[in-house]
């Protein structure tokens, strides 16, 4: 019988590595994906952050559950050493409250 193959499009990821990035990177990371799109309603917004996380999750081959878990620890857990990364975190919390909540 013929093993099943994984999809030619995804790239398994080295969950190590993953693991192993920076808060400032991925601060700095998320901050680039959002800016451009800060000018969306708050329903166009949330709706391309979704697609844009289920192609992540798809194509990584990492479950969605354990991205979402990933980015809540990486959001809620400060880190006293690293504080640009603690103030970018924050940054990104204000810029849903304002972009999303705060929207008319």
């Amino acid at each position: 019988m013929k093993k099943p193959t994984t999809n030619p499009l995804s790239s398994r990821i080295d969950r190590d590595k993953l693991n192993l990035v920076s808060r400032d990177r991925v601060a700095a990371g998320a901050h680039a994906v959002l800016d451009p799109i800060q000018g969306y309603t708050p329903e166009q917004l949330i709706a391309s952050v979704a697609v844009a996380f289920a192609v992540v999750a798809e194509r990584s081959g990492v479950k969605p559950s354990e991205l979402y878990q990933m980015g809540k620890r990486m959001l809620h857990d400060e880190d006293r050493y690293h504080m640009k990364a603690n103030v970018q975190m924050e940054s990104l919390r204000d810029f849903a409250a304002q972009e999303i909540r705060n929207k008319n």
